[in-house]
């Protein structure tokens, strides 16, 4: 019976520092400028990772969701690019101006949800017909 308690000791311990080293090894550095930004990030919520990005670029970000899935990876690239990549398996809208980018963060995709189409401010010309094709070639514009 003593046997038996002696060799449980070293396994609980064991156990105990695996449990309390999982949080500890979460971290989330970036580097870069807007036009390239180096993110990496290991087993860190969405949030953590916009919250550096707003923090190292000035990005807003809001949310309604928790954004609370977790990532690991290395992202490269223009910072709309990872931000959106950051995003997957989100629906966001991004506004990206000259004074940094503005990010709303509707909710987690939802399957068997189809997406929304936001219709274009510029309106879509039709295709030419046969007599403004006939008028184009002949050196005329619409």
């Amino acid at each position: 019976m003593i046997m038996q308690r002696k060799s449980l000791i070293p396994a609980i311990a064991a156990a105990v520092l695996l449990a309390s080293s999982g949080p500890g090894l979460a971290q989330v550095q970036v580097d870069g400028k807007p036009e390239m930004v180096h993110v990496e990030a290991r087993d860190v919520t969405v949030r953590e990772i916009l919250a550096a990005l707003h923090d190292k670029f000035n990005l807003s970000y809001r949310s309604d969701d928790a954004l609370e899935t977790r990532k690991t990876g290395a992202f490269d690239g223009p910072l709309q690019r990872v931000t959106g990549r950051i995003l997957e398996g989100y629906d966001f809208a991004m506004k990206i101006t000259p004074h940094g980018i503005d990010v709303l963060v509707l909710r987690q995709n939802q399957p068997g949800k189809s997406a929304v189409a936001v219709p274009s401010a510029v309106p879509v010309r039709p295709p030419m017909t046969a007599a403004e094709a006939k008028h184009f070639a002949s050196g005329h514009f619409r």
